[in-house]
């Protein structure tokens, strides 16, 4: 895959992503998702890959509204099997079942899938680590 296509693949992913967190899929989420997710919140809250999905799963964060602006993928290594991307992030969301506005800078990373095509369930690209960082209002 040439780093245009990995470009390409991983900002598909993560509109995914966002489509997913804004439906509460997730069974999608759970596929984007690595085992080894380290997801860094705005707030520098810190969840692994199940501890998100149990506050989604729980509705203990819901996502109402969300979108991503200016985003840029930045393909890793000559085989371009990571891809880090970097954007802006605002959201509505419920904590606890409080209204939230965030805005924030984020950074993700995203790994290639070793046999995602061998097996169900598992996206080509995963998400590794996220990042956020808050925009002072």
């Amino acid at each position: 895959m040439d780093r245009a296509d990995a470009q390409h693949a991983v900002l598909a992913a993560e509109e995914r992503r966002r489509q997913a967190l804004l439906a509460s899929d997730l069974q999608a989420l759970q596929a984007l998702f690595d085992d080894a997710l380290v997801y860094v919140h705005s707030t520098a809250a810190s969840d692994s890959k199940d501890s998100y999905l149990a506050k989604l799963r729980s509705g203990s964060l819901r996502y109402q509204a969300l979108a991503f602006e200016d985003l840029q993928a930045h393909c890793i290594g000559e085989a371009a099997d990571a891809v880090v991307v970097t954007g802006r992030m605002a959201a509505q969301v419920l904590k606890d079942g409080q209204p939230r506005a965030l805005r924030s800078l984020f950074m993700t990373v995203w790994s290639r899938s070793a046999g995602a095509g061998e097996r169900a369930n598992v996206a080509p690209w995963r998400l590794c680590a996220h990042q956020g960082t808050p925009v002072p209002n």
